[in-house]
């Protein structure tokens, strides 16, 4: 995707004396027509992405999360033992806040291209309710995840995750 495009003067600019200040063979770069609508479309979908951080993983709004879930959201990735669909991904999002009421994170990155916003982030969290048949530790956690989310319309519609669920469960399990 290019930033800018290629700008000649041309021969009625020559003509009519707008490129008189421009060299023949010097070249004008300037933002490519349609590149700032493009950008703005990018980063509304990070904020997308960002509101559902903040407002439903760590405020617990899930009158949010219906705004910002399509009704024909599908988890490509789910986390075991939920289903694939909007409703799943609500239940996932419930259980951590009930196990880890101060759930939190950090976004380390976000970058978005076309459609998909791709998020790394670290969760923080405080193990104070039952999670996974796990009763309560007390312990701070940490919990690493890159995600991906293709956004249409300002709602989320797929997601693809990779988290470090192995190294959650080795934080809240028994200790050596």
């Amino acid at each position: 995707m290019n930033q800018f495009e290629l700008v000649l003067p041309t021969r009625r600019h020559m003509l009519l004396g707008a490129a008189a200040s421009i060299p023949t063979a010097t070249a004008v770069l300037m933002p490519a027509q349609g590149q700032s609508a493009q950008n703005s479309l990018l980063e509304a979908n990070k904020a997308v992405v960002r509101r559902l951080i903040e407002g439903v993983q760590r405020d617990g709004d899930f009158v949010l999360f219906e705004q910002l879930f399509a009704a024909d959201y599908v988890d490509r990735t789910p986390f075991g033992g939920f289903e694939p669909s909007r409703n799943g991904t609500r239940a996932i999002y419930q259980s951590f806040r009930a196990a880890f009421p101060d759930w939190r994170a950090v976004i380390h990155r976000q970058v978005a291209e076309g459609d998909l916003v791709t998020t790394h982030k670290t969760y923080y969290g405080t193990h104070r309710g039952p999670f996974m048949g796990i009763a309560p530790t007390g312990r701070e956690t940490t919990f690493e995840v890159i995600d991906i989310m293709r956004i249409r319309d300002g709602q989320i519609t797929d997601h693809w995750g990779i988290g470090d669920s192995a190294g959650l469960l080795r934080q809240i399990g028994p200790q050596n």
